[in-house]
């Protein structure tokens, strides 16, 4: 697939699409540990891959029944192969780990064929939308004994958390009883996809 341009990176403000590129630690060299990226629908996988990347594992490929959402991953990028199908990464065996950001209904069952398949699944948050989905994944998470790893952008992967984070451990501010943020979502309604905004029921739900 050629590469299309991509658009610029969001600003801070569009959290959404905010993909945070920070210092980090690399913890596997290149080669060691390979991940894929399946369904793109929501902005977050950007940063989700940030991070990976960062951390030195290695992008294979990448899936989305969208082929404009699939060319512009691909743009940012360049190392990525883009497939056709979700199956060709759930039979890859250098696959390891499978990150993604489907629309929230279908995260779980999503998340179920990437176990299935043998591999670790790392999903944007939230992970299910019901409770019979989170029985299910605990089923097979304890069955196939692999990871069900979610992403937790304002708390694990901000630089105004961790900041506040390495405030609190120096103790520059006192001693800490309770953390917890309350900030709203802006509605973002001409960046948001339309999943986030109609009121109606998913494929899926």
């Amino acid at each position: 697939m050629d590469n299309q341009s991509v658009q610029q990176q969001p600003n801070i403000k569009d959290g959404a699409h905010y993909s945070p590129e920070g210092r980090v630690k690399k913890v596997v060299q290149q080669g060691d540990f390979f991940f894929s990226v399946a369904f793109l629908d929501h902005g977050h996988i950007y940063a989700q891959t940030n991070g990976l990347v960062q951390a030195g594992a290695s992008l294979k490929y990448v899936y989305d029944p969208d082929p404009i959402k699939r060319a512009e991953f691909c743009a940012k990028y360049p190392q990525v192969i883009g497939v056709d199908s979700f199956e060709e990464i759930l039979a890859d065996t250098q696959t390891q780990l499978v990150a993604s950001a489907a629309t929230p209904n279908l995260r779980a069952d999503i998340g179920i064929k990437v176990l299935q398949a043998g591999k670790d699944y790392f999903t944007d948050k939230s992970p299910f939308t019901t409770l019979e989905q989170l029985q299910k994944v605990k089923q097979v998470v304890a069955q196939t004994q692999q990871k069900y790893a979610v992403y937790y952008a304002e708390r694990l992967h901000n630089e105004a958390a961790w900041h506040a984070g390495e405030l609190i451990k120096s103790g520059a501010i006192g001693r800490v009883l309770q953390v917890i943020n309350l900030a709203p979502h802006r509605l973002a309604k001409t960046t948001r996809p339309d999943w986030f905004l109609i009121n109606k029921p998913m494929a899926g739900s």
